[in-house]
This record gives structure tokens, sequence and C-alpha cells, in this order.
């Protein structure tokens, strides 16, 4: 009977305390770089033509699983609210498309190459995000879509975390070898 006794507390004690240990949950932030796709006319790609071109795509580049989504901004059409954001809702969405690992929530963005109306633009990206990185959810501008190849010149970029990388940023580059 005493060890019987014994036993149900042991078990009522060792219950208490496993309910009493804090469990903490793994998250993290995921990285995700968010592309606005202009036309040749420098509009906006919208709807059937946005998921036209990401269709085009692989599901993943680098480490990174693409797709469609948009951005919300601010009023000044630069800043921008995380979903997180109670802001989010009341912006101007945009759609983008979306280059975003949530798994390791690092990302290795080196490059992509868009067809859009039968032309290739191959764009260098050459984006790494830490994962203990603040601006972890860059969203860059395009310029208005031409064949070739850019490259997306981020020297003496703020890192802001909450503003366009404005089109300017894209420089021609080198034409990729076939």
């Amino acid at each position: 009977m005493i060890n019987s006794v014994r036993a149900l507390v042991t078990l009522a004690v060792g219950l208490m305390l496993f309910t009493w240990t804090p469990a903490q949950a793994q998250s993290c932030n995921p990285a995700v770089v968010h592309y606005i796709m202009r036309d040749e006319k420098g509009a906006v790609i919208t709807g059937d033509e946005l998921k036209s071109v990401h269709q085009q795509l692989p599901e993943t580049v680098g480490n990174a699983d693409t797709s469609v989504g948009e951005v919300s901004f601010a009023g000044d059409g630069v800043t921008f609210y995380w979903p997180e954001s109670v802001e989010y809702p009341k912006g101007k969405k945009v759609p983008v498309l979306e280059f975003a690992n949530a798994r390791t929530c690092t990302l290795n963005l080196a490059q992509v190459d868009l067809t859009y109306r039968g032309k290739q633009m191959h764009l260098l990206f050459n984006i790494d995000i830490a994962r203990s990185q603040d601006d972890r959810r860059p969203v860059i501008d395009s310029l208005p879509f031409r064949e070739g190849t850019y490259r997306l010149d981020l020297t003496g970029w703020s890192q802001s975390r909450e503003t366009l990388i404005p089109a300017t940023r894209w420089k021609k580059a080198p034409d990729k070898k076939q």
C-alpha cells in the first residue's frame, strides 16, 4: 500500500512539473523578397499576366519558394507595411512576385530569369538574408520590362526595414552567356 501511495505521489508531482515546464515553440520571421514587376511602359503587372510569369518560374529559386503575393503601401508609395502591422489593411495593395523561405528563415537569392510576352530579363539579385537580420522583407521595384541582364546594386543602401528599394538600383550588366 505504501508503495502504491508513493507511486501516486510521484506520478502527481511528475505531472505537475511536466505541466509547469514552459514550452517554447521554434519560430522565426520568414525571409521574403517582394519584386514589383512592370511592363515595357512601366505599369505594374497585375492579375493573370503576373500569374503567367510566375507559372514559368521554378517552384524554388535558390532556397526560396516562389509565389504571387501583394505588398501594402502607405500613401507615400515608398513606405510599406509588414503583414503583421495594423496598418496593412489600410494600405494600397500592389501585386508582387515573392521569393520566400519560412523553413530556415534565411534567404539566398542570386538570380532569376523572368519571361514576359516572349522576352527574357535576367536579374542578378545577389541578396542574402540572415536569420537575425532586421530588414528581412525587402520590396524591390523594377525597371520597365526589357530584355537583357540587370544587377541590383545595393551599395550604400540604408537597409531600411520598411522602405521600397527603387528601380534606380538596377544597373545594366553584361548579358549572360547562353
